[in-house]
């Protein structure tokens, strides 16, 4: 009986460890180094949402970027003169959008 019981709390343990909700970091503003100046915190994912990290590039150099929890996320990067913007979403683990 006791096997039984084990068995099930492992179960359960890793059942509710796989219904976690998503964490993400979030930063109004990361510098160039990767260092957030503004509004550095956590966020949760609500249903349908993904972690994203957008790079900002100036003549091909790291400039600024954010991160954060996004309902609409698309990975894409887009080209305008000298700047670019690099954006990547994941949800397949908490804090994949590290800077």
């Amino acid at each position: 009986m006791g096997k039984h019981l084990l068995l099930s709390l492992v179960i359960l343990s890793s059942l509710l460890g796989s219904l976690q909700a998503l964490q993400c970091f979030h930063c109004d503003r990361v510098n160039a180094n990767g260092v957030c100046v503004t509004g550095e915190r956590f966020c949760q994912a609500k249903e349908f949402q993904q972690c994203y990290v957008r790079k900002v590039y100036e003549d091909n150099i790291i400039s600024y970027g954010y991160q954060g929890c996004s309902s609409l996320c698309s990975p894409m990067m887009l080209f305008n003169r000298n700047v670019a913007v690099d954006w990547k979403c994941c949800n397949n683990s908490s804090l994949c959008n590290k800077f």
